[in-house]
């Protein structure tokens, strides 16, 4: 089937600059004692963790209990939750789904920790955790160094098995690579690897995990001796923000939509609006018209300006690309990925919810 047969809007990646993604960040970490755990949440399609994981990851990142649940179910046996659970009903889940494979979540207080060991002991399973140190992101995590050991402390006291620490540079993805921001990154790196040293010098075994790290900063904390692992995951898709932050991949994701009206030559309104395609962290960007701005999103429409010094008009009927501007977003509308190669479709992937 040829691209222009598929129903809009749709999600499409371009497999050739996918797999060159999926070669590129492997070959960083093929030869280096630091290995990728890549992130679920950026394409939620189990065929492409595979991919990864056969291309050298090591196991799957997620953000969810729900997608803990999902790699499990297909087959993934290493997974890291890289974010905190709370109340009854969640830790109990994690507890059933630690029979079936290594399943590690973060943890960042002590109520979560007593939670975790309620529902361990409740459903008579082993839970695994990291603990989450705040390292500039600001969101969860606790502090370095003596926050971080006495937590540690509490939750093998617990009877927890503390598998290592862990933390996220995100507020640094945004910051183009420069001697300033590497090291920065660098800094966030070194206090997760001292508060691990901190935690064993004090009799605790916090196992052998350190991670940290995305796509725009894994060349640096993937060099820093001592981090273990790489939480990265938006290189194997790519969009606009991480091509706009110096990241060297390739965009491989875009939205395939049907132009549905025009009001004189310069205006354009598209069929794929905030349903088909994230806005929340800036406007997407048509593929091959640098002509063509879009203005707006609404629910179910693209609003797009014409310059008619650069681009071509648009007509009602025509297909047109839309490059991805936040792709974690993006794909978690849709329900399916139409693997693209030379104009033709080469594969359709199952997005998982």
């Amino acid at each position: 089937m040829n691209v222009e047969q598929i129903k809009t809007p749709a999600l499409l990646v371009y497999l050739d600059a996918m797999e060159s993604n999926l070669r590129g960040m492997a070959d960083f970490f093929r030869d280096r004692r630091c290995k990728l755990r890549p992130h679920f949440k950026n394409h939620k399609v189990p065929l492409l963790a595979w991919k990864q994981i056969h291309a050298g990851a090591i196991g799957m990142t997620c953000a969810t209990l729900r997608e803990a649940e999902i790699l499990v179910e297909h087959g993934i046996g290493s997974i890291l939750i890289a974010n905190e659970i709370a109340g009854q009903e969640k830790p109990e889940r994690l507890a059933d789904l630690s029979r079936h494979a290594s399943v590690m979540v973060a943890v960042d207080n002590r109520h979560s920790v007593r939670d975790l060991a309620s529902a361990q002991r409740n459903r008579n399973a082993q839970i695994e955790v990291l603990v989450d140190v705040n390292i500039g992101l600001n969101r969860c995590g606790v502090g370095p160094g003596q926050p971080a050991l006495d937590l540690a402390r509490y939750a093998a006291d617990q009877g927890l098995v503390v598998r290592g620490i862990m933390g996220y540079d995100g507020h640094l993805q945004a910051v183009p690579p420069s001697a300033e921001r590497d090291e920065i990154v660098r800094q966030g790196s070194k206090a997760i690897v001292e508060s691990a040293a901190l935690a064993e010098s004090s009799g605790i075994n916090v196992s052998t995990i350190r991670s940290t790290g995305g796509t725009g900063t894994y060349a640096v904390s993937g060099d820093y001796p001592g981090i273990t692992e790489i939480q990265a995951g938006s290189y194997l898709l790519m969009d606009n923000i991480y091509l706009s932050r110096g990241a060297s991949f390739q965009r491989s994701l875009t939205v395939l939509a049907t132009v549905i009206s025009t009001r004189g030559a310069q205006h354009a309104v598209l069929d794929c609006g905030v349903k088909a395609i994230s806005g929340e962290r800036g406007l997407p960007a048509l593929k091959e018209m640098p002509g063509a701005q879009v203005t707006a999103l609404h629910a179910e429409h693209a609003l797009v300006e014409l310059d008619l010094q650069v681009s071509p008009q648009l007509t009602p009927g025509q297909k047109v690309q839309v490059w991805v501007h936040y792709s974690d977003a993006t794909v978690n509308l849709h329900s399916q990925m139409f693997g693209v190669r030379h104009g033709e479709l080469e594969d359709v992937f199952k997005i998982e919810h």
